[in-house]
């Protein structure tokens, strides 16, 4: 029974990563099958426990948050029930468990890259059907651009860490082939926050694994730029246009925002949907229909949050960067760690990274699609930081 019940959750994991490149229901389902099983497997007599990392006392800090933000605020029954999201921190140590398998955490990568490229084929299957130009945008299982962009990102970078820094030539041949099909589908998402953590996270990984190649790395943003269809191009270079018509109504949603938190301060205005609060508090001379989120994940912590929020979001990102870096320049500088954990961790952190900025632009971090993927990146780069000279993975014994 024992021995049944770990295949079972391992499969539950493998199912999981498989979910991961398509829409919310699946990834929810999975989630929530992975973790009963896995759960199941930490009560049983004997069992290996809950992996413990520094997201533990991080994830109940945000919660704390979320709670206090959502008693406080004036709509507290459009608050209260998204208390719940803080939950989803405990994906990190769900994925730290299997990740404790260097074998299950492989067949995860090489079931994630194939179903992955699946839904790429997909999007861009989908995009081609409808038009395949602007004002057609590229929008995958999720069904919108700016959470697929940001989908595309994550996978992005993960692949080009397994190509750089991962000896697998399988899983290396099959990131390849990934990223192949990535590159238009990140491109046609017409998502500018994606494409600009894109290039921050390719930057991290490549200054981790190959240093002397940043230069050419500029070199090729340049000529990408140069050779965009006009559209693309005039859509990139507008992100250094503030007065441009694509920033005025973000800088204008900004402004009401900052003006919320400003009297709002220590526990924001609450959880719930914006679009009242933006209605009263926008210019006049803002055209676009009100939001529902500030499109900026650190104003909108302050506004929905407070100061309490943000400080518990600091110490989250703190500890999410400390659970994917663990010993990360330690096994760079022994050569000791293993070729794929190390490409994971350096996928975490430039994943991470990448997450971040790309936040300066859009909510990403309210995107449940996004957060199971990175949140399951970190818990197996936690994971991968204890493995040591394993073979990559054959067939599955029968």
């Amino acid at each position: 029974m024992s021995s049944a019940l770990e295949r079972g959750a391992a499969l539950s994991f493998l199912l999981l990563a498989a979910a991961l490149p398509w829409s919310i229901a699946p990834m929810s389902i999975a989630v929530v099958l992975c973790g009963a099983l896995t759960l199941a497997c930490w009560w049983r007599p004997g069992g290996e426990r809950w992996v413990r990392t520094p997201v533990d006392a991080a994830g109940l800090a945000w919660l704390a948050a979320l709670a206090i933000a959502a008693l406080a605020a004036e709509d507290r029954a459009g608050s209260v029930h998204r208390v719940t999201k803080g939950f989803l921190l405990a994906i990190v140590p769900l994925a730290a468990y299997h990740g404790r398998d260097p074998r299950l955490a492989r067949r995860a990568v090489a079931v994630l890259i194939v179903s992955a490229a699946a839904a790429t084929i997909f999007a861009l299957a989908t995009f081609v059907a409808q038009g395949g130009a602007f004002p057609v945008r590229v929008r995958g299982a999720v069904g919108h651009p700016l959470t697929y962009g940001g989908q595309a990102m994550l996978l992005a970078i993960l692949s080009g860490s397994i190509l750089l820094r991962s000896r697998d030539r399988r899983l290396m041949a099959g990131a390849c082939a990934l990223l192949a099909l990535l590159a238009p589908a990140l491109l046609g998402s017409y998502t500018r926050s994606a494409w600009i953590g894109a290039v921050v996270g390719f930057g991290i990984v490549i200054a981790l694994t190959r240093p002397r190649w940043l230069p050419a790395l500029a070199a090729a943003l340049v000529a990408l730029v140069l050779v965009m269809p006009s559209g693309y191009r005039e859509r990139a270079l507008s992100v250094f246009h503030p007065h441009g018509v694509w920033n005025r109504e973000r800088l204008s949603l900004w402004d009401a925002g900052w003006r919320m938190f400003r009297e709002h301060p220590v526990t924001g205005i609450g959880l719930q949907d914006l679009k009242p609060w933006v209605e009263r508090y926008r210019s006049p001379e803002a055209h676009e229909p009100p939001h529902g989120h500030m499109h900026n994940v650190y104003l909108q912590i302050l506004v929905t949050m407070g100061l309490v929020g943000f400080a518990a979001f600091a110490y989250l990102v703190v500890a999410l960067v400390r659970t994917a870096a663990r010993r990360i320049r330690v096994d760079q500088g022994s050569g000791e760690g293993d070729p794929l954990g190390m490409a994971l961790r350096i996928a975490a952190v430039a994943a991470i990274a990448g997450f971040l900025v790309a936040g300066i632009f859009e909510w990403n971090f309210g995107d449940e699609e996004l957060l199971h993927f990175l949140f399951t990146l970190v818990g197996l780069a936690f994971a991968a930081s204890a493995w040591r000279g394993v073979r990559p993975a054959g067939p599955p014994s029968s």
